[in-house]
């Protein structure tokens, strides 16, 4: 059964709209599992709690896809457990509390496919190294992960972490990478806590670096083992499915920059080599985690350019910040940090958490909507993977149907891959410039097919066009375009 899609419209008169409305940019949110902080909110127990995860979920996905976010990080495994039906690790107790033996439900596939429908990326958020608390209820931690990964477990400030200086870890690690990208259609694998623990200091691993520091300092065997495990995701990521795209969420600081005297922690101070992946081809993109405002957010702004190595900077945006509970942020904060952030040309923004932006918290969402996605976007193109430029559709007609223009088009064969998608185009002038955000009506269309709204109160008339559009983002010529007028007077 095909699945038909209707999209609304913001309509838009203005100059300079590709200056202050980029047509390729990142926009994601962290979508958090654990502690049910972003969803679901409770475990399921029964078909009716299926049903009300997947309402929840929609709700979530259609409000990001009405504000033109279009990349979700959704949070995959947790602490040594997965939303996901594993061969290796347990199904995390915040999205079930019973064994599922009567339903094929898989969070993770049912997710994937929810975003693909509207066009959103879904990337497998994956937390590396912690494992969870030492204690859970004032009980020894007995989990299947903790026991069956004693070897090369270690207690640390009260926290159980994978020893990433034990080649087990990695091994075990890749593993589950390998069982998300080889099981299901993700669009990236988005890795968290790829570092030492804070205090790291304090790390208990002298066994380890004893068997295997091979005359190392331990800094430099510290950081080669995070380095070697990334290294390792990305070739076996690549190897599979090269489309899918290996990020990470880094410390927002990489190191103090000149005339800074203050103390910070940074991505060095716990081994981890942001800039080095990067420029080792190891990586698509970083994701800072810049939760911290002026002098703290705006001079590592430009650090962070100065790193990128021609790969993209994300800068990740604290919205938490503005509860009354943390730092009680004005929305103001986080406008001046989208500005800064486009203004230097990085290539997006992440938010952290959603459930601030689904609760419109002092009007984040709004401000975000109305101010700077109020457009479609398209992804920036990963340049740096050879991949041949998809074919143009063809065949592009319109028609009326009631409320709406219908319209439909030739598929765009490559390959014989389905990893073909449309952007949708309009405008009262040919050729359409598809380089101004605000000519772009669908971004990420899977089928080829769209509803376009049709006001026939407002005599008017429109060149629409296509582009084919595959999954390292890369964009074919524009289709022939049609010509569509509307109104309901006299011709």
């Amino acid at each position: 059964m095909k699945r038909f899609i209707v999209i609304t419209l913001f309509i838009g008169i203005g100059l300079g709209l590709k200056a202050q409305f980029p047509k390729e940019e990142i926009r994601a949110v962290w979508l958090t599992s654990n502690y049910s902080l972003d969803w679901p909110n409770k475990p399921y127990r029964s078909s009716d709690d299926i049903n009300e995860q997947q309402e929840e979920l929609i709700d979530i996905l259609d409000k990001l896809k009405e504000a033109n976010f279009n990349m979700i990080f959704l949070q995959t495994r947790l602490r040594g457990d997965v939303i996901y039906n594993s061969k290796i690790e347990p199904v995390s107790n915040y999205i079930q509390t019973v064994k599922n033996t009567w339903s094929k439900y898989d969070p993770l596939a049912f997710a994937i496919t929810e975003c693909h429908k509207r066009g959103l990326e879904c990337h497998a958020w994956f937390v590396t190294y912690p494992l969870g608390p030492e204690k859970i209820k004032g009980k020894e931690n007995n989990s299947q992960t903790v026991k069956q990964n004693k070897d090369k477990a270690r207690r640390h400030a009260g926290e159980f972490y994978m020893d990433p200086g034990d080649p087990k870890t990695n091994a075990y690690l890749v593993s589950l990478i390998e069982e998300i990208v080889d099981k299901y259609d993700v669009d990236g694998i988005h890795m968290d806590y790829v570092r030492y623990p804070e205090k790291a200091d304090k790390f208990p691993d002298n066994v380890t670096y004893k068997r295997y520091g091979k005359g190392q300092s331990k800094s430099e065997w510290r950081q080669e083992n995070i380095n070697r495990f990334v290294y390792e995701v990305y070739d076996v990521v690549k190897s599979r499915k090269p489309w899918v795209q290996v990020s990470s969420s880094v410390i927002g600081m990489y190191d103090k920059i000149q005339g800074d005297k203050q103390n910070h922690w940074t991505a060095s101070s716990v081994y981890q080599d942001p800039e080095k992946w990067l420029k080792e081809g190891k990586h698509d993109f970083i994701v800072p985690m810049m939760y911290y405002a002026g002098d703290l957010f705006f001079p590592f702004i430009q650090d962070w350019k100065a790193r990128s190595n021609g790969r993209f900077v994300v800068p990740g945006l604290g919205v938490y910040q503005l509860d009354e509970k943390e730092s009680n942020w004005s929305t103001i904060k986080i406008k001046e940090q989208i500005q800064y952030s486009r203004e230097n040309q990085m290539n997006g923004n992440a938010f952290y958490r959603t459930r601030y932006l689904m609760n419109n918290k002092k009007g984040i969402l709004d401000m975000i909507k109305n101010n700077f996605y109020q457009y479609p976007s398209v992804l920036p193109p990963l340049t740096w993977q050879e991949v041949k430029q998809p074919e143009s559709p063809g065949d592009l007609t319109a028609m009326a149907s009631g409320m709406y223009i219908f319209l439909n088009w030739k598929f765009a064969e490559q390959s014989g891959e389905k990893n073909v998608f449309y952007n949708v185009y309009r405008s009262e002038y040919w050729p359409i410039d598809t380089n101004d955000a605000g000519n772009l009506v669908a971004a990420r269309v899977s089928d080829p097919m769209l509803f376009v709204p049709l006001n026939n109160a407002v005599e008017s008339g429109y060149y629409y066009a296509v582009t084919s559009y595959d999954r390292y983002h890369n964009e074919s010529k524009m289709s022939d375009p049609v010509y569509f007028v509307t109104g309901a007077f006299e011709k």
